[in-house]
């Protein structure tokens, strides 16, 4: 029997189960990813809501446990809009890439400055946000690559450009899209210091390239929601 108390957690999806039962994913601090049976939630006058900051308590014997209750330990947010769209597909991100019951300790803090961040700054910024997240996840998940040197072991060069080869690095490139002042700013993971729209881009690029091996064949439902803006 595996019983939980008041452990930190977010909701990070949550669908339909069985009569008035609810399928809930959290990402929680001390056992990673648990999915749980919601009883009755379906119809609840207060429902569980994702991107707060919860404790929860949970208990079972089998593979699928059911939460017992939960405590709000976060100020009321609700994202919208375009910062709604990029907490989603954090959150399948998430899903998809984080094993059950693997916990990642140093990653539920930076998802949680993550969402703090994402209710309070603007669109450019929100963008940034995200490439740091996808960066920092990538790192956290064993997926880090060097960023401080090429794949020569030359130390990258602020002005020079460069080519990303997958799980090898950067190689230096005329026809590179991405400058060493871009991959820096990546490295030192400051959201106050982003690049220009150009360069936000090839960041962007830059992490698609390094995820999409990991995502495989299905698409990322969220990104289709940043095609139909």
């Amino acid at each position: 029997m595996t019983k939980v108390d008041l452990t930190p957690a977010f909701l990070i999806h949550r669908r339909a189960f069985k009569d008035s039962s609810l399928l809930l994913d959290f990402f929680t601090q001390e056992y990673g990813r648990v999915r749980l049976v919601g009883r009755g939630l379906r119809n609840s006058k207060t429902p569980i809501q994702v991107f707060q900051h919860l404790n929860i308590s949970y208990s079972g014997r089998a593979d699928l446990k059911g939460l017992n209750n939960w405590e709000v330990k976060d100020t009321p947010r609700q994202l919208k809009g375009e910062s709604l769209i990029l907490g989603m597909y954090v959150n399948e991100l998430i899903s998809r890439l984080l094993h059950e019951q693997d916990p990642h300790f140093k990653l539920f803090e930076i998802y949680k400055k993550f969402i703090e961040n994402l209710a309070t700054i603007d669109s450019a910024s929100s963008h940034w946000l995200l490439r740091l997240f996808e960066h920092n996840l990538l790192q956290e998940l064993g997926y880090g690559i060097d960023f401080s040197c090429d794949i020569s072991g030359s130390e990258i060069q602020l002005d020079a450009s460069y080519e990303y080869q997958h799980q090898g690095g950067f190689v230096r490139s005329v026809a590179g899209k991405i400058l060493g002042k871009s991959i820096n700013q990546l490295l030192a993971d400051d959201i106050n210091n982003m690049p220009n729209l150009e360069q936000l881009k090839a960041c962007r690029d830059l992490n698609r390239q390094r995820l999409n091996p990991l995502l495989g064949n299905k698409p990322l439902q969220s990104r289709a929601l940043f095609f139909s803006k």
